[in-house]
């Protein structure tokens, strides 16, 4: 026996109010209701003030001091874009944890750095490949701290920003005008050119840095456009960093 079709216009409004606030970020719905233009233009107004506030901290605070404070400008000036954008609503499925996450981390992180290895080699490098420089001597006093902020913090606060509040954000809105394509496009290409620009305002990079740099902001962004969820972009941004740090640590102590 064949049910009879339910038209939109007899679905109670209590249940179309239900459908639309249960759907994924990636389909609109009422967890990116209010992320919108204005929040992505705030979101790049601290990105700004962030990076002029570490340069000039560079430049004012002793050179001791001053590595530390531009770091800790540069975090605030991330966070806090994160929690005013969640406190306006928290992206349906955006925060979600799945086992798999890990895998694709392991995975893309290793090959990330193979990738910049190869990048460093072709610029004209010496160093075997993947490569990275090492210290002469022995390690510094604060390497300990280096690695606690390349591995622990960093990464997720640059994650938080760059794809769990302009990506979205970029990705809402042009979805909203073009669709889930072009938003996807978009917010890839919005996220990665901020996120390399972050870093090129905070310390000048080679070439082969920056383009290494775009490669982990075009797989972290196709990682979160790919599963809905941040945490797989989170942990390839967390083994990147961590496998360059592990090979500065070893091509000083044993090289």
């Amino acid at each position: 026996m064949r049910l009879p079709d339910v038209a939109a216009a007899d679905i109670p409004p209590s249940r179309r109010r239900r459908h639309r606030r249960n759907r994924p970020w990636r389909e609109g719905g009422a967890s990116t209701a209010r992320w919108g233009a204005d929040l992505l233009g705030w979101a790049m107004v601290a990105l700004g003030a962030g990076a002029l506030g570490a340069r000039a901290v560079s430049i004012l605070l002793p050179v001791g001091d001053a590595p530390a404070a531009a770091q800790a400008v540069i975090w605030m000036s991330s966070a806090v874009p994160v929690v005013v954008a969640w406190s306006r609503s928290r992206p349906l499925g955006l925060l979600r944890f799945r086992g798999l996450d890990v895998v694709y981390g392991v995975v893309f992180g290793v090959i990330l750095r193979f990738c910049q290895g190869a990048l460093a080699q072709s610029e004209g490098g010496s160093l075997p490949w993947p490569s990275t420089p090492s210290i002469p001597g022995t390690l510094p006093d604060g390497f300990s701290g280096d690695v606690v902020a390349g591995v622990a913090v960093a990464p997720v606060l640059e994650e938080l920003f760059f794809r769990g509040v302009v990506l979205v954000c970029a990705y809402t809105v042009v979805r909203r005008w073009s669709g889930r394509v072009a938003g996807g496009v978009a917010a890839a290409a919005i996220s990665s050119a901020f996120f390399v620009g972050a870093h090129l305002l905070v310390a000048p990079m080679s070439a082969s840095d920056v383009w290494a740099l775009v490669l982990v902001g075009v797989v972290a962004a196709a990682l979160v456009l790919g599963t809905g969820r941040i945490w797989a972009a989170v942990a390839t941004h967390v083994v990147f960093n961590a496998t360059g740090l592990a090979l500065v640590a070893v091509g000083t102590l044993w090289g």
